[in-house]
């Protein structure tokens, strides 16, 4: 493994992604600061920019990351490096993981500090913390498609489809009995089937990078 090029590939696409990045937490941060502090119109308003805010910075690193570098023929000079198909995959995984994946988190740990925080709103915590886990599984069905295929019209498709199941999920999920009967309540509640819930959804992610490794791996050519 070149350890050396995965970084500078790494370190490139967190250049050119920065401040997207930067301002994009800033919008959040705003977003959170809407949910709290908005009253029952600002809770749903704050919390739909949330949302779009996240589901937007992750389908443009993806786009410009990864599909951006075929369409742009940036993707021959970097496979003009010494670098296999291989590292150069774990590059863009670990690339797009290590820029989104903080910026998520930090929206995430917010939104549920807002919960702990208002009574309220107690027994949303598990269906929150599920919800944006099927976030961050729709970020990676796009980057496990854009890389199999380097294809814009089956990222977007992919983008299209986590962005569908994120509200099928959350209808099955919100009527999950374990998990609706305290959706409501003022206590934090967390039960067998959250917990099954959040490991379905990272056995998910595991398949689907290690599935576009594996894809990756046994390509020869870079065309």
């Amino acid at each position: 493994m070149n350890y050396s090029m995965v970084k500078s590939l790494i370190l490139k696409d967190w250049y050119f992604h920065r401040r997207a990045i930067l301002l994009s937490l800033a919008g959040g941060v705003v977003s959170l600061g809407i949910v709290a502090l908005g009253g029952k119109a600002g809770f749903f308003i704050g919390l739909v920019f949330l949302i779009s805010i996240i589901i937007t910075i992750a389908a443009t690193l993806v786009m410009n990351t990864l599909v951006g570098e075929r369409e742009n023929q940036t993707l021959a000079f970097v496979m003009s490096l010494p670098i296999s198909y291989l590292e150069y995959t774990t590059a863009k995984i670990l690339g797009n993981l290590l820029i989104f994946v903080p910026f998520w988190l930090t929206l995430v740990a917010g939104s549920l500090a807002l919960i702990v925080a208002a009574p309220v709103i107690h027994g949303l915590f598990a269906f929150t913390a599920i919800m944006a886990v099927e976030i961050l599984v729709s970020t990676c069905l796009m980057i496990a498609v854009a890389l199999v295929t380097e294809s814009k019209g089956w990222t977007i498709s992919a983008m299209i489809a986590g962005n569908l199941a994120i509200n099928v999920v959350g209808y099955i999920v919100a009527h999950i009995p374990g998990i609706a009967n305290g959706m409501w309540g003022k206590a934090i509640q967390w039960s067998p089937a959250a917990s099954i819930s959040l490991a379905t959804e990272f056995a998910l992610i595991a398949l689907l990078l290690g599935g576009a490794l594996f894809i990756q791996s046994r390509k020869r050519e870079f065309i």
